[in-house]
């Protein structure tokens, strides 16, 4: 307990999912947290809920593709708590096509825009405040599809790669500041969405057969085990860990 005593934290796309998982297990661990979310509403809930365990959050709704936007979730740390020492960058989405020259252009701009430009753009905003204050640590939601590709996923595959490309040259810059910059990348992960993707599809237990069976663990994650990576990279035990992409995928990209 007490990992992250004191410290301010914005998780990003924090309504569901894994980045719920992080905003609940940080503020479990001390912090006082900014759930961010697009849908408001999910935001609120989210911070409703550590605030009934005891713990301290406020809610934010945003778009991190918006600079705007991503400034005002970034002031709202330093409004509510004087200081912002954390960002998780966890916000995206993807887009599943049959084959690249099917996908309109407005998807892929909309992917890019989230899951590329929210990053930098929600970092542009916190590292002044953490050049000001002496430090501090940004943690990007990578995935192992920035390692791998898939055919279906080919503007996911675009802008993880890119996010991981961005984050190793922020590192490189940003250490002498003391600002840590990493990313945590997870595999197949149970989340809400991927749950409902499984119950709607023509066989749920197939599917869930289909998506255990992904990596040689032979089970997805769940949100709060990724949750826990990014609690290590954003905790003082990871002090030496600089550039680095944390695979949390279940042995899948060791296996082929």
């Amino acid at each position: 307990m007490d990992r992250l005593h004191n410290k301010v934290a914005l998780v990003t796309g924090a309504g569901s999912g894994i980045g719920q998982a992080c905003a609940e297990l940080f503020a479990e661990e001390g912090a006082r947290v900014v759930v961010e979310d697009i849908n408001g509403d999910a935001a609120e809930r989210v911070a409703q809920g550590i605030r009934a365990s005891g713990c301290t959050a406020i809610a934010v709704q945003g778009d991190v593709s918006v600079a705007a936007d991503a400034q005002r979730m970034v002031d709202a740390a330093v409004n509510e708590w004087g200081r912002i020492d954390v960002v998780i960058s966890n916000a995206g989405i993807q887009r599943v096509v049959e084959s690249i020259e099917l996908l309109p252009e407005e998807d892929w701009d909309r992917v890019i825009d989230v899951n590329l430009k929210g990053g930098y753009l929600v970092s542009k905003a916190a590292i002044p405040y953490m050049k000001g204050q002496g430090g501090g640590v940004i943690v990007f939601t990578g995935s192992e599809m920035g390692f791998i590709a898939d055919p279906q996923l080919p503007v996911y595959n675009a802008s993880k790669g890119g996010l991981h490309m961005l984050m190793k040259s922020m590192a490189v810059s940003l250490i002498k500041h003391n600002i840590r910059v990493n990313a945590f990348c997870p595999g197949e992960t149970n989340t809400p969405l991927l749950q409902s993707e499984i119950d709607n599809s023509s066989d749920p237990e197939k599917t869930k057969a289909a998506y255990d069976a992904w990596a040689p663990i032979g089970r997805m994650a769940s949100p709060r085990e990724q949750a826990y990576v990014a609690l290590f990279l954003a905790s003082d035990e990871s002090s030496f860990v600089v550039g680095s992409t944390y695979l949390a995928d279940g042995g899948f990209t060791a296996s082929i």
